[in-house]
């Protein structure tokens, strides 16, 4: 699959297309950048475009407002890297600058992420949006997706994801980038877990075994390090206890 399939999958109407070119000006000017953040736009990207937005004027979804949350349209970008290694940085400034819901397409390499953040009103400046939680897919190799990742790329059109208003909208999106992490823990892309865990609780899940990872690497690096057998002993203890609980985890997910 090539980008402009996975397009053409999306399904998205050309009644929303925009293709207008974003400046990486715009983001110095009224985001917080420092001095990493501008290193990482200035040497890895290549094109910032925004491709699509959704909005009742040009796709057929109602807007969304309460006391938490503003989805008044949903903007589709599209960018182009040199480099993955900085990608996590650039979407986190990106989606801080921009206050809309967005849906981030990287892209470098014939390689794709997808990022997503849920953003809500500031509570103490109701002109202000707070961006909370980021979640990204991994990297797909477009020529080469693995099986799950096929059948990620498959259902990510618009067509199935709810109508009801932009913001159930959105969390289709989320919730099937959440299904396609949890898939490459246990290799079954499923927009619902066996045992009925809704996507709040395998998000939660997910950060669990991402914490666990970590601390798996720190055992690691102590264990190289030691030489005390009976203190090696109690670490290989921890890892296993540890290796349990991915294990279970993976289960339910």
């Amino acid at each position: 699959m090539t980008l402009d399939e996975f397009y053409q999958n999306m399904m998205v109407p050309e009644s929303c297309a925009l293709h207008k070119r974003i400046f990486k000006k715009h983001f110095y000017e009224n985001g917080k950048l420092n001095a990493a953040d501008k290193k990482a736009f200035s040497e890895d990207i290549t094109n910032i475009e925004w491709r699509y937005t959704l909005k009742p004027s040009t796709i057929n979804i109602p807007r969304f407002e309460d006391d938490q949350h503003e989805y008044l349209e949903i903007a589709i970008l599209q960018i182009e890297l040199n480099s993955r290694k900085r990608a996590g940085r650039i979407a986190q400034v990106v989606q801080k600058t921009i206050p809309y819901p967005l849906i981030i397409i990287f892209e470098c390499d014939g390689h794709m992420v997808l990022n997503v953040a849920e953003k809500r009103i500031n509570r103490a400046d109701s002109n202000k949006i707070v961006t909370e939680t980021f979640y990204d897919t991994n990297w797909i190799d477009l020529e080469a997706p693995k099986p799950w990742q096929q059948e990620f790329l498959k259902d990510f059109c618009i067509k199935n994801f709810s109508y009801r208003d932009l913001y159930a909208f959105y969390q289709d999106a989320l919730k099937r980038i959440i299904a396609l992490n949890c898939a490459g823990l246990n290799e079954r892309y499923a927009l619902e877990s066996g045992n009925g865990l809704l996507t709040e609780g395998r998000a939660k899940s997910l950060k669990e075994v991402e914490k666990l990872q970590q601390e798996q690497g720190e055992i690691r690096n102590k264990l190289q390090k030691e030489k005390n057998m009976g203190t090696k002993v109690q670490l290989n203890t921890q890892m296993k206890k540890i290796n349990d609980r991915i294990e279970t985890i993976k289960a339910e997910l």
